[in-house]
């Protein structure tokens, strides 16, 4: 027997003793090799991903940091698309990255127009959604937040919901003080392929997620205290529920959301665990310094306070375990992920801990406490912090958590 026909056991104990970096040079070898690596990534923690975005192309990595090893890479290449503005996101859906590209098209004057393209760094696949029309009328200053269910990508059930705000006055900052300010939130289901865009609302959301085919939340803050509103996605985009908690979260404050600020960091994300429906608030805690001369926020990372929706009692409740389940944040998305069947070090097993990553590449980290990156995990049943080795990591722009494995 040769090694083409291992066993897919066999080759599953040789990978494992493999680095994670040898295990993706095995995966190139034939079909059989590359099933036995994809069973390895599926049962790792999800990797980190490192842009760096410049001229011709925009080089990418990526790595474990979580491993503790002086040299964590596991894949570097040039993406498919050029992110060459920082109003353009990224993001991560079920081993799938998600590039939003903004487009100014000439059409009855400057013409504002988004395009989502999707690629698995993995299987090298690739799909591109229509274009989303946003507005009209020159160029404008906006946030964005886009949302997915829990069906995988190119199935007909994949859902995306897609929230921009926006702005044609430079010096907005405040966006509920500027009646300038615009929003647009529309959705797209896989199998129809065209947006809808007839979600009609007068609140400005703050962020947006999922759950199942049909069920839309937003969040909004009003009067000094938080709304949930709750839309169904059918042929009558209604509001179904309009949760107004009675009791706000001390530190949240809507003003926070900058149109003008391209380095605006969103420190309040929600985040829906698809198999129960749970909706949580995940908030963020740090040190963040603005640097004048390179235009750049630096941060570190002091903590996490993490806020369940009860619905019953119309509040968000803190909570400090999570269960066997880990939270990965970054400052485009967070995300759950199950502890269960993952080889993980001793310290994660029982989960309950949130990872973190944000690249501090500009200035302003080597004149205070502040480090070149801010990567590590935090635990929520004592509220430490154990940072990872970053010394070996190359000079990034942005750094996001990517899940190899639907």
């Amino acid at each position: 027997m040769g090694w083409m026909h291992l066993l897919l056991e066999l080759l599953e104990l040789i990978f494992q003793e493999l680095s994670l970096n040898d295990v993706m040079n095995c995966r190139a070898t034939c079909r059989s090799w590359r099933k036995a690596a994809d069973a390895i990534f599926s049962s790792q923690l999800p990797l980190m991903l490192s842009l760096s975005f410049g001229y011709p192309n925009d080089l990418g990595s990526l790595s474990a940091p979580w491993s503790n090893h002086d040299d964590s890479t596991v894949l570097t290449e040039k993406w498919p698309q050029e992110i060459d503005n920082y109003y353009n996101s990224i993001y991560s859906v079920q081993g799938w990255l998600v590039f939003n590209i903004f487009h100014y098209e000439s059409v009855k004057g400057q013409t504002l127009f988004s395009e989502l393209s999707f690629f698995n760094p993995f299987s090298r696949a690739r799909f591109k959604l229509p274009k989303l029309f946003l507005n009209s009328g020159g160029r404008c200053y906006y946030q964005l937040r886009v949302a997915f269910n829990s069906a995988p990508p190119g199935s007909e059930e994949f859902v995306v919901a897609f929230l921009v705000l926006f702005s044609y006055q430079e010096n907005v900052h405040n966006l509920t003080g500027s009646e300038d300010t615009k929003q647009k939130l529309a959705f797209i289901r896989f199998k129809q392929g065209s947006w809808i865009e007839s979600i009609e609302t007068d609140e400005l959301f703050y962020d947006i997620e999922v759950h199942d085919n049909n069920k839309l939340y937003g969040l909004t803050f009003k009067h000094g205290t938080s709304v949930v509103f709750v839309f169904t996605l059918g042929d009558n985009h209604h509001i179904v529920e309009r949760l107004v908690m009675l009791k706000t979260i001390e530190g949240i404050a809507f003003s926070e959301l900058r149109v003008s600020d391209e380095f605006f960091k969103r420190r309040h994300q929600m985040v829906m665990d698809t198999r129960t429906g749970e909706l949580l608030l995940v908030c963020h805690e740090g040190n963040m310094r603005f640097d004048s001369i390179v235009y750049h926020s630096s941060l570190r990372t002091k903590g996490f306070s993490v806020f369940k929706l009860d619905r019953s009692n119309l509040k968000w409740c803190e909570v400090f375990d999570i269960g066997d389940r880990f939270l990965f944040w970054n400052f485009a998305q967070v995300s759950f992920v199950s502890a269960k069947g993952l080889r993980v070090e001793e310290r994660f097993k029982r989960g309950n801990c949130i990872f973190f990553c944000h690249a501090n590449i500009y200035g302003i980290y080597q004149f205070s406490e502040l480090k070149k990156y801010d990567i590590g995990v935090f635990f929520l049943a004592d509220r430490t912090i154990s940072h990872f080795l970053t010394s070996c990591l190359p000079n990034t722009h942005w750094n996001m958590w990517f899940n190899p494995a639907p």
